[in-house]
């Protein structure tokens, strides 16, 4: 009997740790950045925030990615004004976070350890979340 709990536990705690089934979450109001490995609910600015559910990269949402000095680098030609960019950019795998923080009428590029392959995931103010295989 010992065994199946030690088993059960161990699938428990495998489905938890798994990062690509968080969720990101964003403040309307400020743009505040939250992610969340469970469920929950989350609020900000007085707002209760609904998950993000992203959608596949289009035309105007892609990203472009290579590797340079041994890092992924990854940029877009999307707009980076004031009233229209990414907030940011993040490449997620089963185990690994990285966000880099995009900021308006800045280059919209980032870069990640090259080691990784995963999704990326990136917020457009105006359009929402989108994904794009590395």
């Amino acid at each position: 009997m010992p065994v199946i709990c030690i088993l059960v536990r161990l699938l428990f705690y495998e489905h938890l740790s798994n990062l690509q089934r968080g969720r990101f979450y964003v403040c309307p109001v400020c743009g505040n950045v939250l992610f969340a490995m469970g469920e929950g609910a989350y609020s900000c600015c007085g707002i209760t925030l609904p998950p993000l559910e992203p959608e596949e990269a289009d035309a105007d949402h892609a990203l472009q990615a290579e590797i340079v000095d041994g890092e992924w680098y990854v940029s877009t030609q999307h707009p980076m004004e004031k009233e229209h960019y990414l907030s940011f950019v993040a490449l997620l795998t089963a185990d690994r976070l990285q966000l880099v923080k995009l900021y308006p009428e800045q280059a919209a590029a980032a870069r990640f350890d090259a080691q990784r392959r995963g999704t990326l995931l990136f917020f457009c103010n105006r359009h929402g979340l989108f994904r794009q295989k590395l």
